[in-house]
């Protein structure tokens, strides 16, 4: 059953405060009895698709004993309607120690746990933290910058099989990944892939990214005129094209292993943080 908390009106025009923002200058303080509640926390763990809350509470206000700690969530708006979350100091949903009188959940940005998920937004989140005595509840509410979405790959666009030539001839096989990031695709630094090759348990190019262009193939990348074979410029759709040595070729420097590849695409933002790793499997005959 929701705990709808009951205010008489001073006490309201006094305890709730309105609006804070995490980063924001400090007021001046308010006294233990004033405020229970302290040390309010909320975390977006986008690569988990998580979500954390926690705050300090003191265990006793006014002689009465804390019963309970909820929080009421928005989301990214106030006029959304509210998920009631209940926190905890036992080590478990979140929580990191028991009995530390610092409050904690953690669950996962979906329907199945709360009405108000997180997707590409940006800006701000709001909150409200309730700290239940036995007569009576103290609503402190706040709010929090989301602050950097990561970039997400979505979608690659490569074969499954490749089959190398039977000759001393290279061919070009045009490998594609598409991103998005809520920012803005300006704020995309760079897509690559690694590959390994599952049968000799080994990273192929040294382990080091082969990159993608989103550039038109309107730059040369190696002399005399070879360009990454991209599409488009600026549509958020990375290419390159990867040269496949035929059979014939001896030297060790201009051959193609054959077997199975697992490869592992990534992009990272302005802000240097990274998307998910997006694996993609592909045999070389």
């Amino acid at each position: 059953m929701t705990f709808l908390p009951k205010f008489d009106t001073m006490r309201f025009h006094k305890l709730l405060i309105i609006g804070l923002v995490f980063w924001a200058c400090p007021g001046p303080e308010n006294s233990p009895d004033e405020i229970p509640v302290s040390n309010k926390q909320f975390t977006f763990h986008q690569n988990l698709n998580q979500l954390y809350f926690g705050a300090s509470v003191d265990e006793s206000y006014e002689a009465e004993n804390l019963s309970k700690v909820t929080i009421y969530w928005f989301g990214t708006s106030r006029g959304n309607a509210i998920d009631t979350l209940v926190l905890w100091d036992n080590g478990t949903h979140g929580d990191i120690l028991s009995g530390d009188l610092l409050w904690g959940l953690k669950i996962l940005n979906d329907s199945s746990n709360i009405s108000n998920v997180l997707g590409d937004d940006s800006g701000f989140v709001y909150l409200d933290y309730i700290a239940v005595y036995q007569t009576q509840s103290i609503a402190v509410a706040d709010s929090f910058n989301i602050g950097n979405i990561i970039p997400r790959i979505v979608n690659i666009s490569a074969p499954d099989t490749i089959v190398r030539p039977s000759d001393e001839t290279v061919a070009l096989q045009l490998v594609s990944a598409e991103v998005f990031d809520a920012d803005g695709l300006e704020t995309i630094k760079w897509v690559g892939f690694t590959s390994y090759y599952v049968e000799g348990d080994s990273m192929m190019n040294k382990g080091d990214y082969i990159y993608l262009y989103d550039d038109g193939s309107d730059v040369i990348l190696y002399p005399p005129n070879f360009t990454s074979g991209d599409d488009v410029s600026g549509d958020g759709i990375y290419s390159f094209r990867i040269p496949i040595y035929g059979t014939g070729f001896t030297d060790p420097d201009f051959q193609t292993k054959a077997g199975s590849f697992t490869w592992r695409f990534s992009t990272q933002d302005a802000s240097n943080e990274y998307s998910k790793t997006i694996e993609y499997d592909i045999i070389i005959q």
